[in-house]
Parts: C-alpha cells; structure tokens; sequence
C-alpha cells in the first residue's frame, strides 16, 4: 500500500468509527508525533514553543501544525474570541437544594458558555445526589450531552453506568459533573477537542461551586483533562503514571483514572483491569463492602 492509499484508508476508518458512534480516540504524544512527521513533515509542531520558551498544549500543537484555511470560520478550532475572565461569585444561604439550583440557573445562563454553544445545543450542568459521597469529574461535554443538556449520557456516560452498577451503585447515588459546561467547537467534521486551558479556567468556578456544595468525601477524576483542570495544567504529567494514586483537589480526596472513552477504543483486558482495580481503591475509600467477586472482576 503506498502512502496516499494509506492516508485514504485511515480517513475512511476514521469515517467508519464515527458512523458507529465512536466520538474521540485516545492517541499517546509520541504516536501523534510520529503521525506529524509521516503526514507534516515540512511542520514541526515544537518549533514555536522551542523559539518562544512558550508551552503548548497536545490540542494547540496539533491546531498550529494543519494548514490552515482562509475562511475565518473554518479555522475557528479553538475559540472564535477570547473568553472573559472566570467568574467570581458567592452562593447565598440556604440549603443544598437551594444552594444548587441558584447556581445551576447561574451557569445555565452565563453569557460566555451560551456563545460558546454549538447550534441547538445546551449548557451541561452536573446532576446527581447532593450528599453524595462520591463525586465524578469527566472533560466536557460530547455531542449527545450537549443536546440532552446532561453529562455523561452517550457511550462514555453507559459504560461509566456499567462501572457504577459494578460497586453496587447507580446514577442517582453519585454526582456527576464535567470540568467544561459546554461542548468545545472545533472545525473538524467529527469528533471532539479537548478543552483549551483558557476554558478549563473559565468553568473551574462552577465546578469548585458543586463540590462545595455537595462535599463528596472522594472525587474521581476521569481522564487527562479532568485531572488537569482539577490539579493544574503540568506539560510533564503522564495519566498512566499517576493514575490509581490518591491526590487533593480543591481540598478533596482525588482518585485519578482514565476516561470511560479511553476504554471504548483501547477495549483491552489490561485496560479495564486497571480502571476497575482504581474504583476498588475508591470502594475502599469510602469503607463500602468488597466482595471476593468484586475483587477479581475485569470490566
């Protein structure tokens, strides 16, 4: 196979997977590298962040390395205007029902998060039990989320379900949240981009008002950019290296594990072991019983 028949194989797969519903991809930086050198080898993503001392982001390296079109729109990848600055408030008295729907109305309608909308799309807000004791942090909202309006509803969000089910829970027991209140656009024909930390920045306010608000006693972050927008952007972080391990976010007990949608594509048993052995640990966290078949079940 020559190279161009290659490059027109992978864009039909890629076509292929979208038409069954398959949203991101997971790609390692090295992987992504070794593309960008096969498919832009006259662009080298870190030049600029070489020359400036500047760190970019795996998203802005990939944004700077496409050519780019002369339609303003079409280049519109990451964001058409630079959002405002974090909002600052105080959720009044009150209790937590009152506490969370005064806040949910808030985000629901902030002026930057309905820009920032798709067409006929809707903000995401978390939901969930208010005394929870376990409190579920995702990236952003996929495309059936921002339709539905609710987080982790579409492939990622049933395998989570399947994950809860697993403990002994369900949907109506947790609460569920993601660190973007919006689904980010991007001017690719499929798929989903990552949050830019700009965004992260902008919407960490609400989610810190949640937590707040329902004072889990462990937080679980799921996936890269969950953990980066609870912990801090680090360019030296690798989620296979910290995962399993327990953190502190926003003064909270964090669990980092991967993305229900990095299950989705990379399906191994050695994959959903190590998901599953990070819930056991959260289980234990939380003093819930485990039973010997918990203890040897692989997702």
């Amino acid at each position: 196979m020559n190279f161009a028949s290659a490059k027109k194989a992978l864009l039909e797969e890629l076509i292929r997977m979208r038409s069954d519903g398959v949203d991101r991809i997971f790609l390692q930086d090295e992987t992504f590298d070794d593309f960008q050198k096969l498919l832009l080898p006259n662009q080298p993503i870190v030049s600029e962040s070489e020359n400036t001392g500047e760190d970019f982001s795996l998203n802005e390296r990939i944004a700077r390395a496409l050519p780019q079109s002369s339609s303003p729109k079409e280049n519109a990848s990451v964001t058409d205007f630079l959002l405002s600055e974090p909002p600052s408030f105080l959720i009044p008295d009150g209790t937590k029902q009152m506490k969370w729907e005064w806040l949910r109305e808030k985000v629901l309608g902030c002026e930057t998060c309905n820009e920032q909308l798709n067409p006929k799309a809707n903000v995401v807000f978390g939901e969930g039990d208010l005394d929870a004791d376990l409190f579920l942090c995702g990236e952003a909202p996929g495309a059936d989320e921002e339709m539905s309006g609710s987080p982790f509803v579409g492939p990622a969000g049933e395998l989570l379900m399947k994950i809860l089910s697993a403990m002994g829970l369900n949907r109506e027991q947790v609460y569920i949240a993601n660190i973007l209140n919006w689904r980010p656009r991007h001017s690719q024909a499929f798929g989903n981009r990552p949050p830019t930390q700009e965004e992260m920045d902008f919407c960490l306010p609400y989610l810190k008002g949640q937590l707040e608000i329902v004072e889990p006693k462990v937080v679980v972050a799921l996936g890269k950019t969950a953990t980066d927008g609870l912990l801090g952007h680090d360019p030296k972080r690798r989620l296979g290296q910290i995962r399993g391990s327990w953190h502190e976010a926003l003064g909270f007990p964090m669990m980092v594990t991967y993305h229900p949608s990095y299950l989705l594509h990379n399906p191994s048993r050695t994959s959903k072991r190590k998901v599953w052995e990070d819930f056991l640990l959260v289980m234990e966290k939380l003093e819930m019983s485990v039973s010997e078949k918990q203890k040897g079940f692989f997702l």
